[in-house]
């Protein structure tokens, strides 16, 4: 028995576009992340990638990170930058990759932008004379997502650096 013209029509299907279940965007993330840079008054005028290049193979530790970042926050915002809670994900060189809560973001970022603080050259890497240098921190990328300050963030994680 021959097959009628409706039979085939019935087994060829229109190619359907694919169905989304949900989308949803993300408006208010709980986080925001800093790509921080300390910078020394022989290495302000070089970006991050040629202090980072120049600098010696150790990193900066995350207690010199963290008593680094408490100084400029209790001295803008006092005792409530004090309290923000610091996340210091990742070290490498001079540069530094914090989480903070996002609403405290603002604060943090104008604490950090008029700061000049001193520290032990012996904790900064690449500092060849002893005593106390000059540091200051700058701001290379804000971001509400990790992946968002460095691409795809692969080379983030590496073997190459330490991870908190």
């Amino acid at each position: 028995m021959p097959a009628s013209s409706e039979d085939t029509k019935k087994r060829k299907r229109k190619e359907k576009e694919t169905h989304m279940l949900h989308q949803t965007t993300f408006r208010k993330p709980a986080w925001s992340y800093f790509h921080l840079s300390l910078v020394t008054p022989g290495t302000a005028a070089l970006s991050s990638t040629v202090a980072a290049a120049s600098s010696e193979a150790r990193d900066l530790d995350a207690l010199t990170v963290s008593a680094l970042l408490l100084q400029p926050l209790t001295a803008y915002l006092g005792i409530t930058g004090a309290a923000v809670p610091i996340d210091i994900l990742y070290t490498q060189g001079r540069d530094a990759y914090v989480r903070i809560p996002r609403q405290d973001a603002r604060g943090f970022r104008a604490g950090l932008s008029g700061w000049i603080g001193g520290c032990d050259a012996g904790s900064i890497p690449g500092v060849k004379e002893g005593g106390r240098v000059n540091v200051a921190w700058r701001v290379v990328t804000e971001g509400g997502s990790l992946g968002l300050l460095r691409g795809s963030g692969e080379e983030l994680f590496g073997e190459s650096g330490a991870v908190y």
